[in-house]
This record gives C-alpha cells, sequence and structure tokens, in this order.
C-alpha cells in the first residue's frame, strides 16, 4: 500500500500537487473563515482582501490607487477584475473569492513542474537509486508537495507570481541555450522586468544575469577565435612536413567550418575563461568600475 501510494505521488506529481491547492483554496476558507470549524480564526491572507477590493475599482474603470490600501503592481488588481469584467461574479470559479487564489495556485504549481522538469534533466545516473524514495519524489517534495508554498499560495498571496518569473527568466538564460544570445536575452529580460515591476527584490538578480549573458557570449567569441586560429594552423603533409595553411588563399568564415571541429574546439584544453578575481582586491575593483560605468556612464550596454 505504502508503495503504491509513493508511485502515485511519484508518477503525477503536477496533477497531485494541483490538486491539493484546490482542495484546500475551496475547503479551508468555508470551514475558517465562515466559522464552521473555527470561530474568529481566518485562512484567508488580508492582502488577499486588498486584491480583490482593488480588482473591484479596476473592473469599473478606476484606479486601483484609488484605494489606499493597494501598493502593488496595476497588473494583479486588472488580472483578478477579469470575473468581475465578463462574468456576473456569483460562479464558483469565476468568483473574485476564489479566482485569484486558483491563478495564484497554477503560478504555484508551475514554479514546481519546472523544479521537477530541470532536475530531471540533470540528475545523473548514479543519482537513481532503488531506495523506496525515488530522487523523481524527492525533487517534487522540493515544492510542489511543500506545505509552506502550498499554504501561501492557497491563502491568497500573490508571492507563486512574483516567484514564477525570476524563474521563467532564469530558464530563458540557462536552460535554451541552443538558441541565439540575443533572443534568450530578450526573453529573459521581458520576465526580469516584469519580475521587477511586480515586485522589487528580482533586481537583486540582474548583475548575475548580466555575467551569465557576459560568461556565454565570451565563450562563443573564444570557441570562434580558436576554430579559425586551429583553422590556420600548419598542416602536416603525409611526409610529415608542414604545408601550406588553410587560410592563406582565403580568409575563413564560419560556413567552412563544420559544427563538429566547433564542438571539438570547445571541449579542447585550449580554451581558458577567465573565472572570477575573488582573491584580487585590485582585479576586484577595475570589475566594479567598469561594471559602474557600463551600468551608469554609457548610454547603450550593447
Amino acid at each position: 500500500m505504502l508503495k503504491a501510494a509513493l508511485r502515485l505521488f511519484e508518477g503525477h506529481p503536477v496533477i497531485l500537487g494541483l490538486a491539493i491547492r484546490l482542495l484546500l483554496v475551496y475547503s479551508l476558507p468555508a470551514l475558517l473563515d465562515d466559522g464552521l470549524l473555527l470561530q474568529g480564526v481566518r485562512y484567508t491572507d488580508i492582502d488577499y482582501d486588498v486584491f480583490t477590493d482593488a480588482a473591484v475599482h479596476a473592473a469599473s474603470g478606476l484606479s486601483p490607487y484609488e484605494r489606499h490600501t493597494y501598493r502593488y503592481t496595476p497588473f494583479l488588481a486588472d488580472l483578478l477584475a477579469l470575473p468581475i469584467k465578463y462574468s456576473s461574479g456569483t460562479g464558483p470559479l469565476l468568483s473574485t473569492r476564489y479566482f485569484g487564489k486558483i491563478i495564484f495556485s497554477l503560478a504555484d504549481v508551475a514554479c514546481g513542474y519546472i523544479i521537477v522538469v530541470l532536475r530531471r534533466n540533470s540528475r545523473s545516473a548514479a543519482e537513481a537509486g532503488d531506495s523506496l524514495v525515488s530522487q523523481g519524489l524527492v525533487d517534487s517534495l522540493w515544492w510542489l508537495y511543500n506545505p509552506l508554498p502550498i499554504n501561501i499560495c492557497t491563502r491568497g498571496s500573490a508571492e507563486s507570481l512574483v516567484v514564477l518569473l525570476p524563474v521563467l527568466a532564469t530558464v530563458f538564460i540557462a536552460n535554451t541555450t541552443s538558441r541565439p544570445v540575443w533572443l534568450r536575452a530578450c526573453l529573459a529580460g521581458i520576465m526580469h522586468g516584469i519580475g521587477i515591476h511586480a515586485k522589487l527584490y528580482p533586481v537583486i538578480y540582474t548583475v548575475s544575469f548580466m555575467a551569465c549573458f557576459s560568461r556565454q557570449q565570451q565563450q562563443k567569441e573564444q570557441t570562434m577565435s580558436n576554430m579559425i586560429w586551429r583553422y590556420c594552423l600548419p598542416q602536416k603533409g603525409n611526409d610529415g612536413d608542414e604545408v601550406e595553411p588553410r587560410c592563406s588563399k582565403s580568409k575563413p568564415t564560419l560556413s567552412k567550418i563544420s559544427a563538429d571541429s566547433l564542438v571539438t574546439c570547445f571541449e579542447s584544453k585550449e580554451i581558458k575563461l577567465r573565472t572570477f578575481p575573488w582573491a584580487k582586491p585590485k582585479d576586484l575593483l577595475m570589475l566594479a568600475a567598469y561594471w559602474f560605468q557600463r551600468l551608469f556612464m554609457t548610454t547603450s550596454s550593447v
């Protein structure tokens, strides 16, 4: 019985995680907020009342900031105003009492799903053991079955949306390396910008994102430079004598360099990326001055 239950929780973590959240969204407010179970104990976060109150104003064409209690992004008020605009607001799914919590729960499950997928893709064969609790279930316990994020989103906190945006930005940066750098930078920048607009704290990730893109671009440039350098090296003939370099008559272009050669060059020991100068105060100071000038003293960071 225990193994069957564990297999169930491991095999369908997203469905079960969402089902747990929806069950709490509908049951606990009825039991606690309405006083059916305990009197004077409230489950719904007071911020959720602020959200829905602002949503009523937004649905009426007014600014949510006319309510002195509202201090969040206007996108949130417009999002929660949808059931008021397009329905009577009395349905069980589109009622303002539940709609926002459902949205927050979906965002929370999306975060958990991303964690599970990334962990599954990065897990090595050595990590797959024969223990009772599989590694897949452990990955799900980090978020999808974690009581803390379940409680936060089902009480009506918008933190799950705030968390999802930096997570999506990180996915565009780190997990889509087959795409061009400029495309991933645009997608990540959009997610990162909306995340900062929703709540200021994701701004602390900006330098890390910029450093990651800078490192990826450096890797690409050094790979190309190394490949062209190797392409232009004198070649050994069958008799061991050097022959004329391949690029002496025509300039090498990327079309002349095969993808396999690039991979071989990238995996070789010839490419040595500079590491972060943690133990070099002078280099750290120069790096800080460079980034300060790049961020605040130039019109473009391209």
